[in-house]
């Protein structure tokens, strides 16, 4: 079912994000969406909240250095357009509170726990576009345009950060570790299983050719 607000949302997303970064563009939003509505064939939400937070929740990137709190900047637009494509006013904050935790597992950098429903689809829905061959290529762009490494010497800080400006191969193994083992729900492992397979043997395959003796 398509909500009378959503096709306007949708323009004003797709036009917002043109030429912007593949790594959080209009495609991303739109996947991120279509794999939170999956994950509702088992688990019961409202469904337009959902659908409003997974199209919004990474607008916050564009226009901004300070990437850890997209999410701020991301609500400042929801709050801006979705009384303009008459969203449901009952619901707006909802809204921007998946918006605000989609980012902040339990097991991040704040520990912030929630029993938000919406939320925490919108997190497993997120951490799924992370794996897999969209996923690798995603983190691959995003770490690529920001001009980090691939691997480097320097040892990892001690830190909870989702994700950290280190290398291209820590924050793979971050992903492909930490995110699917903390998914929210059951289906959402079962969804993403595939794709965590993929992403833990890219990983595997990558330190076996950065490794010395190999070269």
């Amino acid at each position: 079912m398509k909500y009378i607000w959503q096709e306007k949302l949708e323009k004003k997303v797709k036009d917002y994000l043109e030429d912007f970064s593949a790594s959080h563009d209009f495609y991303h939003a739109k996947r991120v969406r279509d794999n939170a509505l999956r994950i509702t064939k088992q688990v019961k939400c409202d469904e337009e909240v959902l659908i409003a937070a997974a199209l919004l929740h990474d607008t916050g990137y564009k226009g901004h250095d300070d990437h850890k709190h997209h999410f701020q900047y991301s609500i400042e637009i929801a709050r801006k357009w979705l009384p303009e494509v008459d969203f449901p006013a009952s619901k707006l904050d909802d809204v921007i509170e998946a918006i605000r935790l989609h980012d902040n597992f339990a097991w991040g950098h704040d520990g912030e726990k929630t029993d938000h429903i919406e939320t925490k689809i919108l997190q497993d829905a997120d951490r799924i576009e992370a794996l897999g061959a969209i996923g690798t290529a995603r983190i691959a762009y995003y770490y690529g345009e920001r001009g980090l490494p691939i691997i480097t010497d320097k040892p990892v800080p001690e830190s909870k950060e989702v994700f950290l400006d280190h290398s291209f191969l820590d924050a793979l193994d971050r992903i492909s570790v930490k995110d699917y083992e903390n998914l929210n729900f059951p289906y959402s492992k079962k969804i993403a299983e595939k794709r965590y397979q993929f992403t833990k043997n890219f990983l595997i395959e990558l330190q076996g050719e950065l490794r010395s003796d190999d070269l």
